[in-house]
């Protein structure tokens, strides 16, 4: 096929953000386009923003502001933003940033042919950025290119409007495809090669919600200590799901199935079966993203989360006492309106109580729209910074001693591709001029750098490593005296 120009995407945000550009690419390259390494080289630029933080916000704006002093200085490419940016701002984009050509939103990714076309042939300010009002959610994962990993869209969309965030307002109702849908989906994902795939959704635990359990999967009703939530009775849900690509003969190939993002609520009695090593799901990854938010009860209820730490900490409990191998992270706000000196160090003290493998720990900001915005954001920012540093260091302690636990284990990694820092070939005697140091994950998400005397290409491929070495971040490993290549 003859090229008919090339394209650049720039991602901010979340594994979401990172799935849609992802279709982006496939979309564009399903039209004949070709991925340019720089934005320089390309006709078009694509600019996938986040809005979840102010920061995040004002990333997008400056990297937008680079393409326009490519865009006077060339006079060539369009440029267009989507994403939640692109949901939330709509027109508003285009008084800011008048050289902008298109905008797009979250549920009007497919018709971004479409938009190119009317844009190449003169129109100017074009916005997709209507939200698909149906209840139904269909679609089909595209993955660019030849890939061992996949994230596979479940379901769109929030309703739990925590009083900081705007995903609700940017990525619009919870929505679900069906089961039936998605596992053969994936069961198509991996005849071309996908041997992992991540499970994305806002809140995938509510997945299944309004979709009618005509199969009668089980589990049939879920429960948690702090009652019932998520999908009813008759409808399908999350745990039936799993189970359900656990099952399916056209997945005997798919290695690992991991999921994100999660809240408390729904996060059920069912779905922690789902992680025993005797009676649940044998491909789904030991590894979970939680996010909690604070560890003060009175912060909390402020935040709309509807959910109190004793009931969260037994959640992790149970989870632990059936599957003391799983790894767990969770997200964090400091800052938040009114929160005191006490309200944090109950944040720390719930690190101590749960100790985390990971956490993803934010300064507050305002989001304009969402309910906290109308509270009096009266943490001092350099409160809040001093926060911000010091519950990182804290964690770092913590991680430093949990990674500690793996020295000695062989783990199964299914390899990311060769480390940015092939430093540690000088820790280790050079038997061969071409060794390499690789990365990859285990099923509990631990990020793993070991050493290979070869040549041999990894990339992909499930392989066993011994721990030999352990950071605050990572560990180091080699190559099992019994490896075995483990793909396919």
């Amino acid at each position: 096929m003859e090229s008919k120009g090339k394209y650049y995407i720039k991602t901010m945000g979340c594994q979401m953000n990172v799935a849609d550009s992802e279709r982006m690419a496939a979309l564009l390259a399903e039209q004949g386009m070709e991925m340019a390494s720089r934005p320089e080289d390309a006709n078009v630029i694509l600019l996938n923003g986040c809005t979840v933080r102010e920061k995040a916000v004002h990333k997008a704006l400056s990297a937008l502001g680079e393409f326009h002093l490519l865009k006077k200085k060339t006079n060539r490419p369009l440029i267009g933003v989507g994403g939640c940016v692109g949901q939330l701002e709509k027109q508003k984009l285009f008084r800011n940033a008048p050289y902008l050509d298109f905008v797009f939103g979250t549920d009007t990714i497919d018709q971004l042919p479409e938009i190119l076309h009317r844009v190449q042939n003169g129109e100017k300010h074009v916005v997709y950025a209507d939200f698909d009002k149906s209840m139904d959610y269909s679609t089909e994962t595209k993955v660019f290119g030849q890939k061992s990993q996949a994230y596979v869209n479940i379901m769109k969309g929030c309703d739990k409007y925590c009083t900081y965030c705007i995903v609700p307002y940017t990525r619009g109702k919870e929505k679900s495809r069906t089961i039936d849908e998605v596992v053969s989906d994936i069961a198509r994902l991996v005849t071309s090669g996908v041997r992992e795939v991540t499970l994305l959704g806002q809140n995938v635990n509510s997945f299944g919600k309004g979709n009618k359990n005509l199969r009668k999967r089980e589990p049939k009703e879920l429960h948690n200590i702090i009652g019932k939530v998520g999908p009813k009775e008759g409808d399908e849900n999350f745990p039936q799901l799993l189970r359900a690509l656990d099952a399916d003969p056209r997945l005997t190939q798919l290695k690992r199935i991991r999921f994100t993002s999660s809240h408390p609520l729904d996060f059920s009695d069912e779905l922690i079966d789902c992680y025993s090593p005797l009676t649940g799901v044998r491909k789904l990854a030991a590894n979970l993203h939680l996010p909690v938010q604070s560890g003060s009860d009175r912060i909390l209820e402020k935040m709309g989360r509807h959910h109190k730490i004793e009931n969260y900490i037994a959640q992790m409990d149970r989870l632990r006492e059936i599957n003391p191998e799983v790894g767990i992270s969770t997200d964090l706000i400091v800052g938040f309106p009114t929160e005191t000196d006490s309200d944090f160090e109950a944040t720390l003290a719930l690190l101590d109580r749960v100790q985390y493998d990971n956490i993803y720990a934010f300064a507050y900001s305002s989001r304009p729209g969402t309910r906290a915005a109308k509270l009096e954001d009266d943490v001092p920012a350099k409160v809040k910074n001093e926060r911000l540093n010091h519950i990182l260091k804290y964690q770092l302690d913590i991680a430093e001693k949990r990674y500690a636990t793996r020295l000695g284990k062989v783990m199964e990694i299914l390899v990311e591709g060769e480390a940015k820092n092939q430093s540690l070939t000088m820790s280790v005697e050079k038997t061969q001029k071409l060794e390499r140091v690789w990365t990859g994950r285990t099923t509990c998400n631990r990020v793993v750098n070991f050493v290979v005397p070869s040549p041999r290409d990894l990339m992909g491929r499930f392989i066993s490593v011994k721990i030999t070495g352990s950071t605050r971040l990572s560990l180091q490993g080699k190559l099992d005296t019994e490896y075995q290549e483990k793909s396919a």
